[in-house]
């Protein structure tokens, strides 16, 4: 994420204080705080609703598109939060007077509250279903014209026409517009490439696809993702999957997708050559750099398919010494070794590094070291795969020497949680431990 576009966030959220500072010299301020928590929360959610748009121009702000997903989730968490203060800190105060919609918008707020609440809390539980999930999502945008209808018809210290107002107001038709947009006038006039599918072939759980441009297809680089559509098959909904393979000179494109839910298991079945696709995008600046500085490439599983793109574009670029470390569990053929082995042949700038963890291999920090020669300072580290790897070789890489700045991912999961499952494994440890040291106690004997 980048720091401008946190910053701007902040900034929008915190502007409305220049309005509710000097109303504390007449008004309750504690009711007074309450308000400013309500609206803030509507000017977070506003701007979150835009950021679910994909319009041009976002990832210049905010970055790459998956981590504006992340960013995405907290501050839809934020909302809720201030949203719930707001609920819980009374905001009633003396001498105001409500319209007609006054106690209805009461009564529409606190739907508004508890239905968000569920939506929320539904996106952050991963282990329901995609689909589920997906369209429960949906709905966020009515509860959040219910948020809309509350905050123009309650009671509250200022009017709508006033600058503080129609601030807040302009964030309010920011969110809902962007809601109808994503939800009714962009499924009626998709955007994106049009493209045929060419070929596909299934490779040990994985779904390679090759498409071809109808028209003059999309340009992009090594490293980067796309939303892809089929026609046909239950597969119209968008998904975004990495490009497997480099640019190409007709803009021909390769996923290569594993099967890991319903709508890639869907996929794997029913995809056939000549279905028509639509490809939006591309999204992501996983992308190598320039220079002849030694780079580590990390990939766990299918998070081989950004470096298929990448192994490919050394054959027309300049790029220091590449090892790939391929961490697998595989017991028979590895998906595109042969293909990697090929280009590390032709390139002479890449060698790949099989870590088969059946055989009992492990990638380690002090293996990465050594094989680099120490050389940590200059290098550049690329990885893609589970989280918890990631997370583990960052940590101890940057403490061995690795600039920060030079480890470099992309969110392997969209769709993430926020330590539920991690916090519920601490609370079981914890009270079993605590039952036991009791037991432990009684069976004592006294002295």
């Amino acid at each position: 994420m980048r720091p401008v576009g946190l910053a701007l966030i902040a900034l929008a959220a915190l502007i409305p204080l220049f309005w509710f500072a000097p109303m504390a010299a007449s008004r309750d301020p504690v009711a007074l705080f309450s308000q400013y928590l309500g609206t803030a929360a509507l000017i977070v959610m506003g701007i979150n609703q835009f950021l679910a748009t994909r319009v041009p121009g976002l990832e210049l702000v905010f970055g790459p598109l998956d981590r504006i997903y992340v960013l995405h989730k907290w501050l839809g968490i934020i909302a809720m939060v201030g949203l719930g203060l707001h609920d819980i800190i009374d905001a009633d105060m003396d001498g105001l007077r409500g319209g007609p919609l006054a106690d209805a918008a009461e009564d529409i707020g606190e739907v508004s509250l508890y239905g968000l609440l569920i939506l929320v809390l539904a996106s952050v539980i991963t282990f329901i279903p995609y689909h589920l999930w997906k369209w429960s999502h949906r709905l966020i945008g009515v509860f959040f014209f219910m948020g809309v209808f509350h905050y123009f018809f309650i009671e509250k210290p200022f009017a709508n026409a006033d600058p503080l107002g129609l601030y807040v107001s302009a964030f309010c038709v920011l969110g809902l517009v962007s809601y109808v947009w994503m939800s009714v006038l962009r499924p009626l006039a998709p955007r994106g490439h049009a493209y045929k599918v060419a070929s596909v072939r299934h490779i040990n759980g994985l779904t390679e696809v090759l498409l071809e441009p109808r028209g003059r297809g999309l340009k992009h680089v090594a490293g980067q993702f796309a939303f892809l559509s089929v026609k046909g098959g239950g597969l119209t909904e968008e998904h975004p999957f990495t490009l497997s393979a480099a640019p190409r000179d007709d803009r021909s494109l390769r996923f290569t997708i594993k099967d890991l839910g319903d709508y890639t298991s869907r996929l794997y079945r029913e995809l056939k050559e000549g279905m028509e696709a639509m490809v939006s995008g591309p999204y992501g600046n996983f992308s190598m750099p320039s220079g002849r500085d030694p780079q580590v490439w990390v990939a766990a599983g299918v998070g081989i398919t950004p470096f298929l793109a990448f192994a490919q574009s050394l054959k027309h670029r300049e790029s220091g010494p590449v090892k790939l470390y391929y961490c697998v569990r595989e017991r028979g053929d590895i998906p595109y070794v042969v293909d990697l082995q090929q280009l590390a042949e032709e390139t002479g700038k890449l060698e790949l590094i099989i870590v088969n963890s059946l055989e009992g291999v492990r990638l380690t920090p002090e293996r990465i070291v050594e094989d680099l020669k120490g050389d940590l300072r200059n290098a550049h580290v690329f990885f893609c795969g589970p989280a918890p790897l990631r997370k583990t070789l960052k940590s101890s890489l940057v403490l061995k020497g690795l600039r920060a700045s030079r480890f470099h991912f992309e969110e392997f999961q969209m769709r993430t949680g926020i330590g539920l499952g991690r916090l519920a494994v601490w609370l079981w440890d914890r009270g079993i431990y605590a039952i036991e040291k009791r037991r432990a106690e009684k069976t004592q004997p006294a002295e």
